[in-house]
Formats: C-alpha cells, sequence, structure tokens
C-alpha cells in the first residue's frame, strides 16, 4: 500500500457543520494509522490499540453525530443510525478476527479498504446532508 492509497480530507467530505467535519478527519487520521501499520508490517498488538482506539472514538462520533441530527431535525436521521448500526456490526466482524488469531496483516488489509470506502461514501451520501440544514449552527454537536 503506497502514501498515495491513504485517504485525505477533501472539500468533497465537508458536510456543513465544522465540529462534524473535525471529528470526520481525526476518523480518517485513525484508518489512516492502520495504512501505516499495514505498510511497515506492524505488530498484532500495535493493530490491537489502533482498533481499540478505533472502536471508542467512531462510537462517541456517531453518538454527537446522531444528536446533531436530531436537533437539527436532519431528514436522513434514521437512515444514518442504520448505516451507523450496520458500520459497527461490520467493524465488529474485523475485531473478532483478530482476537481469534486470525492473520493480522490480511485482516487489517481488509479493514482498511472497507473502512475508507464506507466512510467516504457515508459522509458524501448521508452526513453530506448536513450542510442544508446546518445554515449558520455549523458548530453544533451534541
Amino acid at each position: 500500500m503506497s502514501e498515495s492509497m491513504k485517504v485525505e480530507w477533501t472539500d468533497a467530505l465537508k458536510t456543513g457543520n465544522k465540529a462534524i467535519d473535525n471529528q470526520h478527519k481525526y476518523l480518517i487520521d485513525i484508518i489512516n494509522d492502520v495504512a501505516d501499520i499495514i505498510e511497515t508490517n506492524g505488530t498484532t498488538q500495535s493493530l490491537r490499540k489502533v482498533i481499540n482506539l478505533l472502536q471508542y472514538y467512531t462510537e462517541w462520533h456517531f453518538c454527537n453525530e446522531e444528536s446533531c441530527m436530531e436537533k437539527l431535525k436532519c431528514p436522513v436521521l434514521e437512515k444514518n443510525k442504520e448505516a451507523h448500526s450496520q458500520f459497527i456490526e461490520t467493524f465488529l466482524g474485523f475485531r473478532a478476527e483478530i482476537e481469534e488469531g486470525g492473520d493480522a496483516h490480511a485482516i487489517a488489509t481488509r479493514m482498511y479498504k472497507t473502512l475508507t470506502s464506507w466512510l467516504v461514501q457515508h459522509i458524501q451520501g448521508i452526513d453530506s446532508e448536513l450542510a442544508h440544514v446546518s445554515g449558520e449552527n455549523s458548530d453544533i454537536t451534541s
């Protein structure tokens, strides 16, 4: 995996909510840490640390984002909640594979590809709806 394969923040990922955008930027940084582990053949232990951080931060972010959408009466709130649930289920599947002693490099590679694809599509397809409801409330999170 080359440096250019990492996800980079672009204006195409903006949601119209500064706080949510900053959280998305940090999620991208964490996911790119998985890419670093793949590129350097990092240890299973280092992958577990990143997975722990990713799970904690993702769950916290999803809660904030859903709360923000609820306050702003965003029409895609329920669709967003369902997408978040599916993401967590997928993520926990990868986590379980690691915990069961699977090939950490292979799992990390699949996880990275799945998570980056999901995150970009999710932001552009669902979270971008915040731009239509945020207006002057572009810093609301929870």
